[in-house]
Protein backbone atom coordinates (compact mmCIF):
# COMPACT_ATOMS: atom_id res chain seq x y z
CA UNK A 1 0.00 0.00 0.00
CA UNK A 2 2.22 3.17 -1.58
CA UNK A 3 0.19 5.84 -2.07
CA UNK A 4 -1.59 4.08 -5.08
CA UNK A 5 2.18 2.57 -6.25
CA UNK A 6 2.13 0.63 -8.44
CA UNK A 7 3.90 -0.06 -11.92
CA UNK A 8 3.63 3.88 -12.55
CA UNK A 9 0.59 4.39 -10.58
CA UNK A 10 -0.24 7.86 -9.61
CA UNK A 11 1.99 8.19 -6.70
CA UNK A 12 4.16 9.55 -9.33
CA UNK A 13 1.36 11.53 -10.61
CA UNK A 14 0.27 13.63 -7.71
CA UNK A 15 -3.30 13.15 -7.11
CA UNK A 16 -5.30 14.61 -4.32
CA UNK A 17 -6.12 11.84 -1.67
CA UNK A 18 -9.68 13.26 -2.34
CA UNK A 19 -9.63 12.13 -5.60
CA UNK A 20 -7.84 8.88 -4.73
CA UNK A 21 -10.36 8.05 -2.12
CA UNK A 22 -13.14 8.54 -4.48
CA UNK A 23 -11.91 6.30 -7.55
CA UNK A 24 -12.01 2.46 -7.76
CA UNK A 25 -7.72 2.22 -8.53
CA UNK A 26 -5.38 0.55 -6.53
CA UNK A 27 -4.28 1.57 -2.83
CA UNK A 28 -1.21 1.22 -1.51
CA UNK A 29 -0.24 2.02 1.75
CA UNK A 30 2.83 4.25 2.34
CA UNK A 31 4.90 3.25 5.32
CA UNK A 32 5.23 0.31 6.88
CA UNK A 33 3.59 -0.70 9.91
CA UNK A 34 5.84 -1.27 13.15
CA UNK A 35 5.14 -3.58 15.28
CA UNK A 36 6.65 -2.41 19.35
CA UNK A 37 8.45 -5.52 21.14
CA UNK A 38 6.42 -7.78 23.14
CA UNK A 39 2.82 -9.54 22.38
CA UNK A 40 0.06 -10.18 23.90
CA UNK A 41 0.46 -13.50 26.02
CA UNK A 42 -1.77 -15.99 24.29
CA UNK A 43 -1.40 -19.13 21.81
CA UNK A 44 -4.25 -17.73 19.34
CA UNK A 45 -2.90 -15.56 16.69
CA UNK A 46 -4.98 -13.84 14.20
CA UNK A 47 -4.44 -12.00 10.50
CA UNK A 48 -6.23 -8.59 10.52
CA UNK A 49 -7.38 -7.33 6.87
CA UNK A 50 -8.15 -3.47 6.03
CA UNK A 51 -10.99 -3.40 3.35
CA UNK A 52 -11.64 -0.28 1.81
CA UNK A 53 -14.87 0.25 0.39
CA UNK A 54 -15.57 2.66 -2.87
CA UNK A 55 -19.42 2.77 -1.47
CA UNK A 56 -19.20 3.48 1.88
CA UNK A 57 -17.63 2.47 5.16
CA UNK A 58 -14.56 -0.04 5.29
CA UNK A 59 -14.01 -2.93 7.53
CA UNK A 60 -11.64 -4.73 9.11
CA UNK A 61 -11.58 -8.52 8.63
CA UNK A 62 -10.07 -10.83 11.42
CA UNK A 63 -8.93 -14.03 10.53
CA UNK A 64 -7.92 -17.10 12.86
CA UNK A 65 -4.48 -18.19 11.56
CA UNK A 66 -4.98 -22.20 12.59
CA UNK A 67 -8.95 -22.20 11.69
CA UNK A 68 -8.52 -20.58 8.48
CA UNK A 69 -11.73 -18.74 10.01
CA UNK A 70 -13.44 -15.51 9.84
CA UNK A 71 -13.80 -14.36 13.81
CA UNK A 72 -14.77 -11.69 13.18
CA UNK A 73 -15.88 -8.42 10.81
CA UNK A 74 -16.08 -4.65 11.92
CA UNK A 75 -17.16 -1.49 10.26
CA UNK A 76 -14.83 1.40 9.71
CA UNK A 77 -14.92 4.69 8.60
CA UNK A 78 -15.32 6.14 4.79
CA UNK A 79 -12.39 5.52 3.29
CA UNK A 80 -10.33 3.30 5.25
CA UNK A 81 -6.83 3.07 3.99
CA UNK A 82 -4.10 2.03 7.26
CA UNK A 83 -3.84 -0.39 10.46
CA UNK A 84 -1.93 -0.69 13.28
CA UNK A 85 -1.07 -2.09 16.52
CA UNK A 86 -1.34 0.03 19.60
CA UNK A 87 2.51 -0.67 20.73
CA UNK A 88 4.07 -2.48 22.47
CA UNK A 89 0.60 -4.66 23.77
CA UNK A 90 -0.92 -5.05 20.52
CA UNK A 91 -3.67 -4.99 22.62
CA UNK A 92 -5.64 -2.82 20.42
CA UNK A 93 -6.38 -1.81 16.52
CA UNK A 94 -6.11 1.67 15.02
CA UNK A 95 -7.56 1.93 11.23
CA UNK A 96 -7.07 5.83 9.31
CA UNK A 97 -10.45 6.65 7.40
CA UNK A 98 -9.49 8.90 4.99
CA UNK A 99 -12.42 9.66 3.97
CA UNK A 100 -14.31 11.20 6.81
CA UNK A 101 -11.06 12.44 8.43
CA UNK A 102 -11.16 9.83 11.39
CA UNK A 103 -9.39 7.16 13.23
CA UNK A 104 -11.52 4.06 14.01
CA UNK A 105 -10.20 1.89 17.47
CA UNK A 106 -11.47 -1.37 19.19
CA UNK A 107 -9.85 -3.72 21.19
CA UNK A 108 -8.77 -7.10 20.30
CA UNK A 109 -10.16 -9.16 22.61
CA UNK A 110 -13.50 -8.65 24.58
CA UNK A 111 -16.34 -6.53 23.46
CA UNK A 112 -16.80 -5.47 20.04
CA UNK A 113 -17.09 -1.34 20.62
CA UNK A 114 -15.50 0.49 18.32
CA UNK A 115 -13.84 3.89 19.31
CA UNK A 116 -14.81 6.77 16.64
CA UNK A 117 -11.46 9.43 17.05
CA UNK A 118 -12.17 12.55 15.24
CA UNK A 119 -9.58 14.29 13.34
CA UNK A 120 -9.63 18.15 11.88
CA UNK A 121 -12.15 18.55 9.07
CA UNK A 122 -9.70 18.14 5.80
CA UNK A 123 -7.30 16.21 7.35
CA UNK A 124 -7.20 13.33 5.34
CA UNK A 125 -5.07 10.64 6.93
CA UNK A 126 -3.05 8.45 5.18
CA UNK A 127 -0.97 6.50 7.94
CA UNK A 128 -0.58 5.40 11.12
CA UNK A 129 2.42 4.30 13.74
CA UNK A 130 3.48 3.89 16.68
CA UNK A 131 6.52 2.06 18.58
CA UNK A 132 5.82 3.61 22.03
CA UNK A 133 3.47 3.22 24.20
CA UNK A 134 0.43 5.84 25.21
CA UNK A 135 0.72 7.16 21.80
CA UNK A 136 -1.34 6.45 18.25
CA UNK A 137 0.43 9.09 15.76
CA UNK A 138 -1.38 9.83 12.58
CA UNK A 139 -0.35 11.38 9.14
CA UNK A 140 -2.62 13.37 7.36
CA UNK A 141 -2.00 14.02 3.60
CA UNK A 142 -4.66 17.13 3.74
CA UNK A 143 -4.46 20.90 4.95
CA UNK A 144 -6.97 21.45 7.94
CA UNK A 145 -7.71 24.17 10.07
CA UNK A 146 -4.73 23.98 12.52
CA UNK A 147 -2.49 23.45 9.62
CA UNK A 148 -3.93 25.33 6.24
CA UNK A 149 -0.55 25.53 4.14
CA UNK A 150 1.07 21.78 4.63
CA UNK A 151 0.48 18.16 5.64
CA UNK A 152 0.48 17.26 9.40
CA UNK A 153 1.15 14.79 12.29
CA UNK A 154 -1.56 14.62 14.87
CA UNK A 155 -1.03 12.63 18.24
CA UNK A 156 -3.64 10.14 19.86
CA UNK A 157 -3.71 9.66 23.31
CA UNK A 158 -4.83 5.87 23.74
CA UNK A 159 -5.90 6.37 27.26
CA UNK A 160 -8.32 9.25 26.21
CA UNK A 161 -8.73 8.16 22.61
CA UNK A 162 -8.55 12.01 21.75
CA UNK A 163 -6.31 14.18 19.89
CA UNK A 164 -4.18 15.75 22.26
CA UNK A 165 -1.93 17.79 19.29
CA UNK A 166 -1.47 18.05 15.51
CA UNK A 167 1.87 19.30 14.58
CA UNK A 168 2.13 20.85 10.95
CA UNK A 169 5.16 20.20 8.32
CA UNK A 170 6.50 23.20 8.65
CA UNK A 171 10.38 24.00 9.08
CA UNK A 172 12.09 27.87 9.28
CA UNK A 173 13.92 28.34 6.79
CA UNK A 174 17.32 31.04 7.08
CA UNK A 175 16.59 34.42 6.53
CA UNK A 176 15.04 36.26 4.32
CA UNK A 177 13.42 32.46 3.26
CA UNK A 178 10.87 32.58 5.03
CA UNK A 179 8.86 28.76 5.87
CA UNK A 180 9.13 25.49 4.27
CA UNK A 181 6.12 23.00 3.94
CA UNK A 182 5.23 19.72 3.56
CA UNK A 183 2.75 19.20 0.95
CA UNK A 184 1.22 15.82 -0.22
CA UNK A 185 3.01 13.77 2.64
CA UNK A 186 2.82 10.28 2.18
CA UNK A 187 4.91 7.71 4.31
CA UNK A 188 5.77 7.68 8.01
CA UNK A 189 7.61 5.56 10.26
CA UNK A 190 8.89 5.84 13.70
CA UNK A 191 12.16 5.13 14.44
CA UNK A 192 12.27 1.44 16.76
CA UNK A 193 11.65 1.71 20.44
CA UNK A 194 9.69 5.40 20.63
CA UNK A 195 12.08 7.27 18.67
CA UNK A 196 11.31 10.24 16.26
CA UNK A 197 9.40 9.94 13.02
CA UNK A 198 9.63 10.26 9.53
CA UNK A 199 7.82 11.81 6.66
CA UNK A 200 7.85 11.61 3.03
CA UNK A 201 6.27 14.66 1.43
CA UNK A 202 5.92 14.17 -2.16
CA UNK A 203 5.33 17.82 -3.46
CA UNK A 204 9.12 18.55 -2.61
CA UNK A 205 10.75 15.13 -2.78
CA UNK A 206 11.85 15.68 0.97
CA UNK A 207 11.69 13.35 4.61
CA UNK A 208 10.61 15.51 7.33
CA UNK A 209 11.32 14.32 11.09
CA UNK A 210 9.31 15.36 14.11
CA UNK A 211 10.48 14.45 17.66
CA UNK A 212 7.73 13.36 19.62
CA UNK A 213 8.94 14.63 23.14
CA UNK A 214 8.69 18.48 21.68
CA UNK A 215 6.00 18.01 19.52
CA UNK A 216 7.88 20.02 16.90
CA UNK A 217 9.75 19.54 13.12
CA UNK A 218 13.48 19.03 13.79
CA UNK A 219 14.53 18.84 10.75
CA UNK A 220 14.14 18.28 7.15
CA UNK A 221 16.09 16.51 4.27
CA UNK A 222 15.76 17.61 0.50
CA UNK A 223 17.07 16.68 -3.10
CA UNK A 224 19.43 17.54 -4.00
CA UNK A 225 20.53 19.71 -0.92
CA UNK A 226 20.54 16.53 1.95
CA UNK A 227 21.71 13.93 -0.69
CA UNK A 228 18.52 12.20 -1.17
CA UNK A 229 17.39 10.58 -4.38
CA UNK A 230 14.49 11.49 -6.54
CA UNK A 231 10.77 10.11 -6.33
CA UNK A 232 11.00 8.95 -2.51
CA UNK A 233 8.06 6.55 -2.22
CA UNK A 234 8.37 4.59 1.21
CA UNK A 235 10.41 4.11 4.50
CA UNK A 236 11.49 1.82 7.04
CA UNK A 237 13.02 1.78 10.12
CA UNK A 238 15.88 -0.94 10.89
CA UNK A 239 15.64 -2.89 13.84
CA UNK A 240 18.14 -1.40 16.18
CA UNK A 241 16.71 2.47 15.80
CA UNK A 242 19.80 3.17 14.14
CA UNK A 243 18.80 4.27 10.88
CA UNK A 244 15.69 5.42 8.45
CA UNK A 245 15.74 3.32 5.17
CA UNK A 246 14.35 5.61 2.51
CA UNK A 247 13.21 3.85 -0.91
CA UNK A 248 13.46 6.11 -4.01
CA UNK A 249 11.93 5.47 -7.65
CA UNK A 250 14.29 7.66 -9.69
CA UNK A 251 12.80 9.47 -12.92
CA UNK A 252 13.65 7.29 -15.67
CA UNK A 253 17.22 8.90 -15.98
CA UNK A 254 18.30 8.68 -12.87
CA UNK A 255 17.54 5.09 -10.79
CA UNK A 256 16.14 4.36 -8.17
CA UNK A 257 18.29 4.24 -5.26
CA UNK A 258 18.21 3.01 -1.01
CA UNK A 259 19.16 6.38 0.67
CA UNK A 260 19.56 5.90 4.48
CA UNK A 261 18.95 8.30 7.31
CA UNK A 262 21.86 8.02 10.27
CA UNK A 263 19.22 9.06 12.80
CA UNK A 264 21.89 10.19 15.31
CA UNK A 265 23.78 12.65 13.42
CA UNK A 266 20.84 13.50 10.67
CA UNK A 267 22.93 12.71 7.37
CA UNK A 268 22.27 10.76 4.22
CA UNK A 269 24.50 7.99 4.07
CA UNK A 270 25.81 7.37 0.52
CA UNK A 271 23.05 5.64 -2.17
CA UNK A 272 22.95 2.44 -2.88
CA UNK A 273 21.66 0.83 -6.03
CA UNK A 274 18.52 -1.32 -6.68
CA UNK A 275 16.20 -2.21 -9.72
CA UNK A 276 13.79 -0.40 -11.93
CA UNK A 277 11.20 1.35 -9.93
CA UNK A 278 11.36 -0.32 -6.05
CA UNK A 279 8.35 0.72 -4.51
CA UNK A 280 8.67 -1.14 -1.22
CA UNK A 281 10.96 -1.97 1.53
CA UNK A 282 10.06 -4.66 4.63
CA UNK A 283 12.71 -5.15 7.41
CA UNK A 284 13.45 -8.62 8.78
CA UNK A 285 14.51 -8.33 12.14
CA UNK A 286 14.84 -12.45 12.60
CA UNK A 287 17.90 -12.07 10.25
CA UNK A 288 18.40 -8.39 10.45
CA UNK A 289 17.64 -8.18 6.71
CA UNK A 290 15.99 -5.27 4.49
CA UNK A 291 14.11 -6.47 1.61
CA UNK A 292 13.20 -4.11 -1.36
CA UNK A 293 10.94 -4.94 -4.42
CA UNK A 294 11.83 -3.56 -7.79
CA UNK A 295 8.87 -3.54 -9.75
CA UNK A 296 10.20 -2.34 -13.42
CA UNK A 297 13.09 -5.26 -12.83
CA UNK A 298 11.00 -8.07 -11.50
CA UNK A 299 13.40 -8.76 -8.48
CA UNK A 300 14.06 -8.05 -4.81
CA UNK A 301 17.13 -6.61 -3.66
CA UNK A 302 18.42 -8.38 -0.22
CA UNK A 303 20.13 -6.49 1.90
CA UNK A 304 22.56 -7.32 5.09
CA UNK A 305 20.95 -4.33 7.66
CA UNK A 306 23.16 -5.74 10.51
CA UNK A 307 26.28 -4.18 8.79
CA UNK A 308 25.66 -0.70 7.71
CA UNK A 309 28.94 1.50 7.54
CA UNK A 310 28.20 4.93 7.60
CA UNK A 311 31.42 5.81 6.24
CA UNK A 312 31.36 2.91 3.29
CA UNK A 313 29.99 3.08 0.25
CA UNK A 314 27.62 1.64 -0.60
CA UNK A 315 26.64 1.98 2.91
CA UNK A 316 24.90 -1.50 3.31
CA UNK A 317 26.01 -4.77 1.91
CA UNK A 318 23.81 -6.32 -1.31
CA UNK A 319 22.97 -10.28 -0.39
CA UNK A 320 21.83 -11.03 -3.11
CA UNK A 321 19.17 -10.53 -5.71
CA UNK A 322 16.16 -12.47 -6.18
CA UNK A 323 14.32 -13.08 -9.62
CA UNK A 324 10.21 -13.29 -8.84
CA UNK A 325 6.99 -12.62 -10.98
CA UNK A 326 5.74 -9.68 -12.86
CA UNK A 327 5.96 -6.11 -11.04
CA UNK A 328 6.47 -7.20 -7.65
CA UNK A 329 4.81 -4.82 -4.84
CA UNK A 330 5.16 -6.92 -1.25
CA UNK A 331 7.05 -9.10 0.34
CA UNK A 332 6.87 -10.43 3.74
CA UNK A 333 9.97 -13.04 5.52
CA UNK A 334 8.98 -16.14 7.90
CA UNK A 335 10.02 -15.61 11.31
CA UNK A 336 12.01 -18.95 11.29
CA UNK A 337 13.75 -17.22 9.02
CA UNK A 338 13.73 -20.39 5.78
CA UNK A 339 11.69 -17.84 3.27
CA UNK A 340 10.25 -14.89 2.14
CA UNK A 341 7.34 -14.85 0.12
CA UNK A 342 6.61 -12.00 -2.30
CA UNK A 343 3.20 -10.49 -3.74
CA UNK A 344 3.54 -10.18 -7.66
CA UNK A 345 0.82 -7.68 -9.10
CA UNK A 346 1.56 -8.16 -12.54
CA UNK A 347 1.81 -11.99 -12.76
CA UNK A 348 -1.15 -12.30 -10.05
CA UNK A 349 0.97 -15.00 -8.24
CA UNK A 350 3.07 -14.88 -5.04
CA UNK A 351 7.47 -16.24 -5.11
CA UNK A 352 8.46 -18.44 -2.64
CA UNK A 353 11.93 -17.63 -2.40
CA UNK A 354 14.84 -19.30 -0.05
CA UNK A 355 16.09 -17.11 2.62
CA UNK A 356 19.87 -18.59 2.45
CA UNK A 357 19.99 -18.96 -1.41
CA UNK A 358 17.90 -16.37 -2.88
CA UNK A 359 16.47 -18.86 -5.48
CA UNK A 360 12.64 -19.50 -6.41
CA UNK A 361 11.15 -22.36 -4.55
CA UNK A 362 7.88 -22.38 -5.99
CA UNK A 363 4.96 -20.13 -7.32
CA UNK A 364 1.88 -19.88 -5.90
CA UNK A 365 -1.37 -18.62 -8.25
CA UNK A 366 -3.71 -16.19 -6.98
CA UNK A 367 -7.42 -16.03 -8.41
CA UNK A 368 -7.66 -14.38 -11.94
CA UNK A 369 -7.40 -10.71 -11.76
CA UNK A 370 -6.24 -10.85 -8.25
CA UNK A 371 -3.93 -7.65 -8.34
CA UNK A 372 -2.57 -8.69 -4.83
CA UNK A 373 -1.58 -5.45 -2.66
CA UNK A 374 0.07 -6.78 -0.11
CA UNK A 375 1.73 -9.77 1.86
CA UNK A 376 1.49 -10.64 5.62
CA UNK A 377 3.60 -13.21 7.83
CA UNK A 378 2.21 -14.59 10.99
CA UNK A 379 4.17 -15.49 14.26
CA UNK A 380 4.25 -18.92 13.97
CA UNK A 381 5.32 -19.10 9.91
CA UNK A 382 3.14 -21.50 9.30
CA UNK A 383 0.93 -19.38 6.91
CA UNK A 384 1.09 -16.00 4.78
CA UNK A 385 -1.88 -13.99 3.74
CA UNK A 386 -2.25 -12.40 0.41
CA UNK A 387 -4.42 -8.94 0.00
CA UNK A 388 -6.25 -9.33 -3.42
CA UNK A 389 -7.71 -5.96 -3.83
CA UNK A 390 -9.37 -6.66 -7.39
CA UNK A 391 -10.40 -9.98 -6.75
CA UNK A 392 -12.00 -8.53 -3.58
CA UNK A 393 -9.93 -11.57 -1.22
CA UNK A 394 -7.49 -12.70 0.75
CA UNK A 395 -5.44 -15.79 -0.03
CA UNK A 396 -3.99 -17.88 2.80
CA UNK A 397 -1.08 -20.06 1.21
CA UNK A 398 0.50 -22.58 3.91
CA UNK A 399 4.01 -22.40 4.19
CA UNK A 400 5.36 -26.00 4.61
CA UNK A 401 3.49 -27.23 1.26
CA UNK A 402 2.89 -23.76 -0.58
CA UNK A 403 -0.48 -24.77 -0.92
CA UNK A 404 -3.85 -22.41 -0.81
CA UNK A 405 -5.95 -23.13 2.33
CA UNK A 406 -8.77 -20.76 2.38
CA UNK A 407 -9.74 -18.12 -0.34
CA UNK A 408 -11.29 -15.59 2.29
CA UNK A 409 -13.93 -13.20 0.29
CA UNK A 410 -13.85 -9.59 1.78
CA UNK A 411 -17.29 -8.18 3.35
CA UNK A 412 -20.03 -6.72 1.11
CA UNK A 413 -19.89 -2.91 -0.27
CA UNK A 414 -23.54 -2.66 0.28
CA UNK A 415 -24.32 -4.07 3.95
CA UNK A 416 -28.40 -4.65 2.97
CA UNK A 417 -26.78 -6.87 0.09
CA UNK A 418 -27.93 -10.34 0.36
CA UNK A 419 -27.05 -12.24 -3.12
CA UNK A 420 -24.55 -11.17 -5.86
CA UNK A 421 -22.79 -8.83 -3.64
CA UNK A 422 -20.37 -6.45 -4.83
CA UNK A 423 -17.18 -6.89 -2.22
CA UNK A 424 -15.04 -4.50 -0.39
CA UNK A 425 -11.36 -4.43 -1.50
CA UNK A 426 -8.86 -5.88 0.60
CA UNK A 427 -5.64 -3.16 0.75
CA UNK A 428 -3.50 -4.28 4.06
CA UNK A 429 -3.01 -6.97 6.54
CA UNK A 430 -0.90 -7.36 9.50
CA UNK A 431 -0.93 -10.28 11.93
CA UNK A 432 -0.64 -10.96 15.54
Amino acid sequence: MRFLRRNGCVLLAAFSVALLLACGNQYRPVANPIIGPGGQPQSTHNAYVVNSNPIGNGSTTQINVSGDSVTRVQTMGLGSNFEAFLSPSLGALFVSNGGNDTVSQYFLTGNDTITTINLLSGSHPVALSSTQSGVMYVLNNGANSACPNSGSISTINTATLVVSNTTCLAFALPPPLGFAYGVNPIAMVEATGGGRIYVIAQADNSVWVYDPPTQTIVARFTTPGSGLGLNATYLAASADGFYIFVVTAGDGVNPGALDIIDVNNYSVLPSTPLGVRPNFAFVDPNLDRLYVTNTGSNTVSVFDASNVNVNGSPAIPLLGTANVGTTPVSVTALPNGTKFYVANSGSNNVTDVSATSFAALGTIPLPSGANPVWIASEPTSSKVYVANQSASSTTIIQTNNDAVTATVSAPAQDPNCTSSCALQQPIMIITQ
